[in-house]
């Protein structure tokens, strides 16, 4: 069995590895350089499975092409979108943070992400993609869109029918919306994953992984030995939490009775 760190891409998709679940197609759009596949291969999560990486930015074609050659798949320079034709690509202050978004968007706003040159770049919708390549479910569909994930899930709906897991990078502010567009089609929240935060600990961005109700996911049983155990344990907290109480309180009692404010 896969045991990985928790927390991680690596043992999401260890653990539902580990209970059968298994991929035809893995599509990965907003790829980069390859790397979520390609690792994974080679990890042996995602073996035997076709690949299609996809991201807006020809920077990323040498990558791709090399990657094609000795897995095999699918790569498109394209923007996934909720309508076929072109598009326009906002570039960013780095090639990974480009979006779909306008520069008035609150994506732009505020951090050292800043809106630069606007490229009119293709655009396809996922159901386009699968019919194109004759692609086969069930799907492992991994986003990394940079605030275009709701376009992309629009222009996905047959394909997301078939979509057994769902990985999506999200911001706080943008993950409501993205989890209630799921949620209506038939997937609950089984991760979240990735958390990135600012140097004062506000979280910023984290990646929540989505199964389809369809995937039988049973968790271990907490205490496989029976509920004995457990409640023993609860007990055992509950007794120190009550000391700890106490000795709180004697503190704030003795620090009024001092005049002290506590």
């Amino acid at each position: 069995m896969v045991q990985l760190k928790l927390g991680t891409f690596s043992a999401s998709l260890g653990m539902l590895h580990n209970q059968g679940v298994r991929y035809s197609t893995v599509i990965d759009l907003g790829c980069a350089d390859g790397s979520f596949y390609l690792g994974y291969v080679h990890l042996g999560l995602l073996a035997g499975t076709v690949g299609v990486n996809v991201d807006a930015n020809s920077l990323y074609e040498p990558s791709l092409k090399n990657i094609q050659e000795v897995l095999g798949g699918h790569y498109r320079i394209a923007a996934i979108s909720d309508h076929d034709g072109e598009i326009e690509l906002q570039t960013g202050s780095h090639a990974y943070w480009a979006s779909t978004l306008s520069a008035d968007a609150s994506y732009w706003q505020g951090g050292m992400n800043r809106p630069g040159q606007i490229l009119k770049v293709p655009a396809v919708t996922l159901d386009t993609l699968v019919r194109e390549l004759a692609l086969k479910p069930p799907f492992l569909l991994k986003l990394d869109v940079q605030g275009g994930e709701l376009a992309a899930f629009r222009g996905g709906e047959q394909m997301l029918a078939e979509t057994d897991t769902i990985i999506c990078e999200s911001e706080p502010v943008a993950f409501a919306a993205v989890y209630q567009f799921l949620a209506r089609r038939n997937f609950r929240l089984f991760d979240f994953t990735e958390m990135s935060r600012s140097t004062d600990g506000t979280l910023l961005e984290f990646y929540p992984i989505f199964i389809n109700e369809r995937v039988k996911y049973q968790p271990a049983e907490l205490a496989p030995q029976g509920a004995a155990p457990v409640i023993s344990a609860m007990e055992q907290r509950r007794a120190v939490l009550l000391a700890e109480n106490a000795k709180m309180l004697a503190e704030i009692r003795q620090a009024r009775a001092s005049g002290r404010t506590a």
